[in-house]
């Protein structure tokens, strides 16, 4: 290779370098702008955070613990940590976070549903289906759910956000079955107590006035549509006996 052609590919060489070292420093400019114009101007201020599906649990209570607010940047917070916190909220099963651009937050609240209030220590402990205690109450706001009353000392250590304990655990099992049943198939109103007697029998009282005794949950499954149509149709205060085998046998109250 010639000296001259040599030469002329070393200035190529150095042509292209200084193009690229220009090229690199324009490019980190205009990030560290851009950075700059996302996080520091008042264009993607959050001026409206919008909570959505929450019917349980106010705004203002949802707002204090995602810790956000208007004026701080779109940009300026970690998601995770703000749904982490929201929930916290016992009656909050879920929450979801949007940015809208440049400066809307929408927060979509997945809210526990109550199934049940058990009575203890003259309050109301309200329970999900998952067991979870919600809230320990002064008074009774549900009327559509049924008030589950046993022994205080068949309930364990109370901690809202925590399951409710229940001794023994087996019942508890049973317990909980028939409530989530008894909600899927939409006859949950129509029941106004359960006692759990010392025995372990469940009696369940109607809003007509009748009472259901059962042991377990599997009794309950296999007399649903005798359940269901007594329930919805007639309810003529009988006390109706399931805690055996066979066809249930009943009695006027």
């Amino acid at each position: 290779m010639s000296v001259l052609k040599r030469e002329k590919n070393k200035k190529k060489q150095r042509y292209y370098r200084k193009n690229y070292v220009t090229l690199v420093i324009i490019l980190l400019l205009l990030t560290v702008m851009t950075f700059y114009f996302l996080l520091f101007t008042d264009f993607f201020n959050i001026e409206t955070i919008e909570i959505l599906d929450n019917d349980t649990v106010t705004k203002e209570e949802i707002l204090l613990k995602s810790g956000l607010k208007d004026g701080q940047s779109i940009f300026r917070f970690n998601k995770g940590q703000v749904l982490k916190s929201i929930e916290k909220i016992p009656y909050i099963k879920n929450a979801s976070l949007v940015r809208v651009f440049p400066n809307k937050i929408k927060i979509y609240i997945n809210e526990r549903r109550v199934i049940s209030a058990f009575f203890y220590e003259s309050k109301f402990l309200y329970v999900d289906d998952g067991e979870i205690i919600l809230e320990y109450a002064e008074d009774l706001r549900e009327t559509n759910i049924p008030i589950i009353t046993i022994s205080s000392e068949s309930i364990g250590s109370v901690l809202v956000g925590n399951q409710v304990q229940l001794q023994p655990e087996w019942i508890k099992k049973h317990l909980f079955t028939i409530l989530k049943l008894f909600k899927d198939e939409e006859i949950l109103k129509y029941i106004s107590e359960i006692n759990i007697t010392k025995d372990n029998v469940l009696h369940m009282y109607t809003k007509g006035g009748s009472i259901i005794k059962v042991k377990t949950s599997d009794r309950i499954v296999e007399k649903l549509d005798f359940i269901r149509t007594y329930l919805m149709e007639k309810d003529e205060r009988m006390i109706i006996d399931l805690t055996h085998s066979g066809n249930p046998t009943y009695i006027p109250r």
